[in-house]
């Protein structure tokens, strides 16, 4: 188990900082997830619920902790190295500065993370949780890119680890706890059906309405605390963002 952990995180921990630099999205989206898809599939195959989701958490924070701070010591490789980061930090600051855009509507933003759901779910069944890691890979890219943006134009005077637990909302915790639940019901689902028929077929229906459930929390959290957010952002990035008082990006 610690040798699976370590093949899983120590990769996600070096290779954002040698990746960025590359300017070379399809690498960055690519390198990090190749380990942790393999112990994850031997956890899958072996029925190993419990293994799987902290193989997948584990790497999820690594991944984040170590992106973040690459990005924020060189945010325009950030921008450059990670498929959608700059159109996403685009999107995000005119949420900030304008209240525009699907971050705080929820007409705009539900269908997307009800569409993003449904694909972890597929995806992981039908590759034993390997194309749904990749997936998360990518969408955990060019977030964890934009908090490093934020970490890196916000207040000088605010401690970076505040800064990038606030860029890194409540909702959007939630979100990945509910992936990762929900890629692992899905692979645990999809292993004996697909790949090893006739095998054990592990039970699965705690962890998708965990899934669930955690998918519900990030909805609720997203619709009742994004305004509030919106005016701490736009507090801690200021002019140094490029926001005017009059609400421009």
């Amino acid at each position: 188990m610690i040798s699976a952990l370590a093949l899983a995180v120590i990769p996600a921990l070096v290779l954002p900082w040698a990746l960025l630099p590359l300017h070379a999205p399809l690498l960055f989206a690519l390198l990090p997830v190749a380990p942790l898809a393999w112990v994850y599939r031997r956890a899958i195959a072996e029925g190993d619920a419990k293994r799987a989701v902290l193989l997948a958490a584990a790497w999820a924070v690594a991944l984040t902790v170590s992106t973040i701070a690459a990005a924020a010591s060189s945010p325009d490789a950030g921008i450059r190295g990670v498929w959608h980061a700059g159109a996403f930090r685009d999107e995000m600051l005119r949420w900030i500065a304008t209240g525009a855009g699907s971050e705080g509507n929820i007409r705009l933003f539900l269908p997307r993370v009800l569409v993003e759901y449904a694909l972890v779910l597929v995806l992981s069944a039908a590759s034993a949780g390997a194309a749904a890691l990749f997936l998360g890979g990518l969408l955990l890219g060019y977030m964890n890119v934009y908090v490093g943006w934020v970490v890196a134009n916000s207040d000088p005077a605010t401690i970076p680890v505040t800064t990038a637990l606030l860029a890194w909302p409540p909702w959007s915790m939630s979100r990945v706890v509910s992936f990762v639940l929900a890629g692992t019901a899905g692979a645990l689902w999809g292993y004996p059906r697909l790949y090893a028929r006739g095998s054990a077929r592990a039970p699965v229906k705690r962890l998708l309405a965990a899934s669930v459930a955690f998918l519900c929390l990030d909805i609720f959290l997203k619709w009742w605390l994004a305004p509030i957010w919106r005016d701490w952002l736009r507090a801690l990035l200021g002019a140094s963002a490029g926001l005017d008082a009059g609400g421009s990006v």
